[in-house]
């Protein structure tokens, strides 16, 4: 009598990350994180946007503070140094880099990407303060709404940005840049923030989201695209550069 065949084995899913990845998430994107090596973004990036919520919290405490002191203009200020601050430049610093990369050739893109110093990054850093400053003081009617929201979106969009994302590599090797990043972080991720955003501030909430999501996948074409993939500058500068899109977009509203 023939052995029967044995049963295939069941892949268990790996844990939901639990509060240690909730430390990781905040070290990984603010000053928690301060001296330690960046780390690669792993399934702790489901608490991402919890971390937006935390930074958004802040901006608006910070305005609140500041704007019977001095005014929106100070107020304004305030709240971008203060955010640039609590997240120690990087976000800043990595969307900096990705419009000097723009502007140098085809061959250094993806050095100036990763490690992308001096002049050009500077200037590019400079007008990207100013900007955000400016967008920031031209909120009005939906200050509170782009304050508290626009760190919520940005984090967002940085797990849709690494979800199934190849690595940008200099040696063309096609590997996941995050392959702990899952569909389930995805799908908790930005549910969770989508339905925060949305049942709080209803039709304008499904504007941003909309606008989020559409800038997100646009993006997220053009790395794979112009690079090859990404890696964890170019996670960084979505982050910022959706923030800033959402603080332009309530501003012209």
């Amino acid at each position: 009598m023939a052995d029967a065949a044995p049963e295939p084995e069941t892949r268990r899913a790996p844990p939901f990350p639990g509060p240690a990845a909730v430390v990781a998430a905040f070290r990984a994107l603010t000053i928690a994180g301060w001296g330690a090596a960046p780390a690669p973004v792993d399934a702790s990036a489901v608490y991402y946007p919890l971390v937006g919520l935390t930074l958004g919290a802040l901006w608006v405490a910070t305005d609140q503070t500041l704007a019977p002191l001095g005014g929106r203009a100070v107020a304004s200020l305030g709240v971008v140094l203060v955010g640039t601050a609590a997240t120690q430049a990087r976000p800043l610093r990595a969307l900096s880099r990705l419009l000097a990369a723009l502007l140098s050739g085809r061959t250094r893109r993806l050095g100036v990407l990763e490690a992308g110093a001096g002049g050009l990054v500077t200037v590019c850093m400079m007008a990207l303060l100013a900007a955000e400053v400016a967008a920031v003081c031209a909120l009005d009617r939906f200050r509170l709404v782009g304050l508290g929201f626009a760190p919520v979106l940005g984090c967002c969009a940085m797990v849709v940005l690494a979800v199934g994302s190849r690595a940008a590599r200099a040696d063309g090797r096609r590997m996941k840049f995050a392959p702990a990043v899952t569909f389930r972080e995805f799908s908790i991720a930005s549910t969770a923030t989508f339905a925060l955003v949305f049942l709080t501030t209803e039709f304008l909430g499904l504007l941003l989201v909309l606008a989020t999501a559409a800038f997100t996948i646009a993006a997220r074409v053009g790395f794979h695209r112009w690079v090859d993939g990404v890696n964890g500058t170019a996670v960084l500068a979505m982050g910022e550069a959706v923030q800033l899109l959402i603080l332009v977009l309530l501003a012209a509203l």
